[in-house]
């Protein structure tokens, strides 16, 4: 039995050949750095969400089964509902349902069997056209044919799931279950009906919880398919993996009403920390920023950087360090991310240039002696300690945050190094913030965090 598309000629065209050139018009026309099996993608018009979808799915590695993990927005009910519908059709063709797959779930997981959610529901409708046209172009040259055929290995099918009342933490379970021979497509928009401004501020806040991992901070207003995305970053977090945002705006960045908009976003799941991920594909790039940023400044000119990678655009927090002959001679950066990545780098490199009140400000003629460094921090967290003895054991390797009334201090990870003692190295952070070395107070606060340290590589004759 097929599912016949109900929403074709309106959140997206009902012509075949229109449907195709408006979905390959979407396309980023970049290098995708990594394909990924988990991406989260959102189900709107594709004249508002389209760029966000069709750029998440050109991150979606493809696989034998595709999971499609929606919210239900017409019907109520517990657990995840699962349809019977043999084909899924749409102006593309048909996309058959692993129905194998489908009565497996169902022995396993509360659900209900039925097509009756899945009749007026466009939160999976509107993401199969564009797995069929990021898998099977319509026009594909013989060795992407081939190339699709082996990565796949046999038929695409997918595995339709809406999701009712749940616990997020089944949504997790499945892609854990199913991960050896599927990708999974969480669909989701952001927040709903706000002002243009109100929905940026909201959808930013969710995003800094998705790109940090913090699932306890969600709230229910913050996107329409909360659970899956809570799902997704449960299964992150239990695999040591992170979600790296691929677009994210509003409608009202596509449109002329700035007073109900609805927020789209696309992530990835990297099998790795977000600092991981940047030093393999983006080390370069920061020092291409840090030193334009400084060369800007001396010319008295505002740096803006075009073509902005997504991932620096997640909030962050670094440090830059600036040395001569191996003799320090500038170092600035922040403790905490509260700005997008790409901005605190600018800043910081600024500031290590010409705003560090050891040195005088940086010159054109040592530009080019300049060897540099910089860190980007991993999230913070609080150390939690009996007596010093206790919290001794537990500041190694870290970088370490000590904040006692208006005294503060901060060592990078690096600084062991130097100080490779714990006691030393403790005694040192809190000369720096201005405490006698064998002060001790229960009431200090303490902090752990690592950093990802970049040294820029020399240039080769």
């Amino acid at each position: 039995m097929n599912k016949e598309p109900n929403f074709a000629g309106s959140f997206y065209p009902s012509d075949a050949n229109k449907l195709r050139d408006l979905l390959n018009s979407l396309k980023e026309d970049t290098q995708i750095k990594y394909q990924s099996k988990v991406i989260i993608v959102p189900h709107a018009g594709y004249e508002y969400s389209g760029h966000a979808a069709v750029a998440g799915f050109q991150h979606l590695e493809p696989a034998e089964n595709i999971f499609i993990i929606a919210p239900s927005h017409h019907e109520t009910f517990t657990n995840i509902a699962l349809p019977k519908y043999t084909y899924f059709d749409t102006p593309l063709g048909s996309i058959e349902v692993n129905n194998r797959l489908i009565k497996e779930l169902a022995e396993k997981y509360p659900c209900i069997v039925s097509d009756a959610p899945f009749e007026n529901e466009h939160a999976i409708e509107v993401q199969l056209p564009i797995l069929q046209n990021t898998f099977f172009p319509h026009k594909q040259s013989a060795a992407e044919f081939v190339k699709n055929i082996v990565r796949i290995g046999k038929k695409l099918k997918i595995v339709p799931i809406l999701v009712g009342k749940c616990d997020y933490r089944m949504i997790a379970d499945i892609i854990a279950e199913y991960w050896e021979n599927s990708s999974f497509v969480i669909s989701s928009d952001l927040s709903h009906f706000y002002t243009h401004e109100q929905c940026r501020q909201i959808d930013t806040y969710t995003a800094n919880i998705i790109e940090f991992g913090k699932i306890d901070c969600f709230e229910p207003e913050q996107a329409c398919g909360l659970i899956g995305i809570k799902g997704a970053l449960e299964f992150a977090n239990n695999n040591n993996s992170s979600l790296i945002r691929i677009e994210m705006y509003n409608s009202g960045d596509v449109s002329e009403d700035k007073q109900r908009v609805v927020g789209y976003g696309s992530w990835f799941l990297y099998p790795d920390s977000k600092n991981a991920f940047i030093e393999k594909f983006y080390k370069d790039y920061i020092f291409s920023i840090v030193r334009e940023s400084i060369v800007y400044s001396i010319n008295q000119e505002e740096f803006i950087p075009q073509h902005i990678p997504p991932v620096f655009l997640e909030y962050g927090a670094s440090f830059v360090t600036l040395k001569i002959n191996n003799q320090l001679r500038g170092c600035i950066g922040s403790i905490y991310p509260t700005k997008p990545l790409i901005l605190d780098l600018i800043d910081n490199a600024k500031n290590a240039a010409f705003q560090d009140s050891r040195f005088k400000p940086l010159t054109i003629e040592e530009l080019e002696n300049i060897d540099i460094s910089v860190s980007i921090l991993s999230s913070i967290e609080r150390i939690k300690f009996k007596n010093e003895k206790d919290l001794l054991s537990k500041i190694y390797p870290h970088g370490v945050i000590i904040s006692d009334g208006e005294r503060r201090a901060v060592y990078l990870p690096v600084v062991w190094e130097q100080l490779p003692d714990r006691e030393i190295f403790f005694n040192s952070l809190k000369e720096k913030a201005g405490l006698p070395p064998k002060y001790f107070s229960r009431t200090m606060d303490v902090y752990k965090f690592s950093a990802l340290e970049l040294k820029e590589e020399p240039e080769q004759n």
